[in-house]
């Protein structure tokens, strides 16, 4: 079943929804030649899914009838994760990134410059749509927080996490009790971190969290970090 998002939009069973996006619009229209009485699913991104009839389709307009919730557990609620990844060396690369760990279930993106980011001025905006794609491929309901770009400075100063973690090959392993909670984790860019930001994030109550033997990429490191909280 087709999903459509409707940005922030509260959801009422039997009260007229109309879906503003014009992307969302055209998409139904002209690609999935969606017609009136077709059943299609909506969500809103607060953690809202329905099932909705449509009632006008047309290539301006998307109009649907909510007449069931969908009740799903695809949203984790025992763990809130928080993933702080270096700004990769190309748009393309962090795009891709940001679907996948959207598709996986984190809480929170935060871009982040550090020591070795290659391209420190990259625009994150364009990621949000491509996190709203993937939202809706996964079945999930609760979008993603995209948060600014931020400083490695900055990141040291980030409160109000359980835990804390950075990736390295040094590192140690999950515990089962580690797997629960806000949960903040980072990951360097190509290179990794240097060993001063290895050094001041221990002291500022960071743990090593070892991902595999190998050396990979930063959008692979970032892939498995999310995948280990995110079971």
């Amino acid at each position: 079943m087709e999903t459509f998002y409707a940005d922030g939009k509260e959801i009422l069973l039997n009260s007229m929804l109309e879906i503003e996006d014009q992307n969302e619009v055209i998409h139904a229209y002209a690609s999935l030649r969606i017609r009136q009485s077709d059943i299609i699913e909506v969500i809103n991104g607060k953690g809202g899914r329905f099932r909705c009839r449509v009632e006008e389709c047309t290539r301006k307009k998307l109009a649907v009838m909510p007449f069931e919730e969908v009740k799903t557990d695809s949203d984790y609620g025992d763990v809130k994760l928080t993933v702080a990844v270096s700004l990769l060396n190309k748009n393309s690369k962090m795009k891709l990134l940001a679907e996948k760990l959207t598709e996986i279930g984190i809480f929170e993106l935060i871009p982040l410059i550090s020591e070795r980011t290659a391209f420190p001025k990259m625009k994150t905006d364009s990621l949000r749509s491509s996190m709203i794609s993937a939202l809706k491929q996964c079945g999930g309901s609760t979008d993603v927080v995209l948060s600014d770009t931020i400083s490695f400075i900055e990141l040291l100063g980030l409160k109000g996490f359980d835990r804390k973690f950075y990736a390295d090959m040094n590192g140690i392993k999950l515990t089962e009790n580690e797997l629960k909670g806000k949960i903040l984790a980072v990951v360097g860019p190509e290179g990794g971190l240097t060993e001063n930001e290895k050094d001041q994030l221990s002291k500022n109550g960071f743990s090593a969290l070892r991902l595999n033997k190998r050396v990979l990429r930063a959008e692979t490191a970032a892939i498995i970090t999310a995948s280990r909280f995110l079971l």
